[in-house]
């Protein structure tokens, strides 16, 4: 039994392996719905504690902080969809609102990746308080990490 465990354990790697190499030569079309995909998850789970901070929704502490975990757990991910020829007008015929000069300004970009994997990360331990005030105030940084990446890199 053990020995079957150790080749499954194997073989998954190589699996995992190829799956990450095969995801680095995504086509254009695959990466732009990988990371759209990506956001759309985040969103799931942003927009209802978002509705919370407006009060349009009861305040749960409980499902705010679990929310809250849960776009910091995928903050990491969108980004590497964001590969060359992925961008709008570079001829792949996908609908994207990613403007090419993504490209010209990698370093900010990553910047801007960083600051909201960073604040989302804040959030969700300030969540994890249960502190409506504190919670409201952070996740309130969390948007403006998005809004600050969509004003330079996001076509309107």
């Amino acid at each position: 039994m053990r020995i079957m465990k150790t080749g499954l354990s194997a073989a998954a790697c190589a699996v995992l392996l190829t799956l990450g190499a095969t995801a680095s030569a995504a086509e254009p079309e695959d990466a732009i719905h990988y990371r759209q995909s990506a956001f759309g998850v985040i969103g799931w789970h942003f927009s209802p504690i978002a509705d919370m901070a407006k009060g349009d929704v009861e305040y749960d502490a409980d499902e705010f902080a679990r929310r809250a975990q849960n776009v910091a757990d995928l903050a990491s991910m969108p980004w590497e969809g964001f590969v060359d020829g992925t961008y709008q007008n570079d001829g792949h015929g996908i609908n994207t609102d990613a403007l090419a000069k993504i490209a010209d300004n990698p370093d900010d970009f990553q910047q801007k990746q960083q600051d909201m994997m960073d604040e989302a990360q804040k959030l969700a331990k300030i969540a994890q308080e249960k502190d409506f005030r504190t919670s409201r105030a952070q996740l309130s940084k969390v948007g403006k990490t998005c809004k600050n990446c969509h004003d330079d890199y996001r076509a309107e």
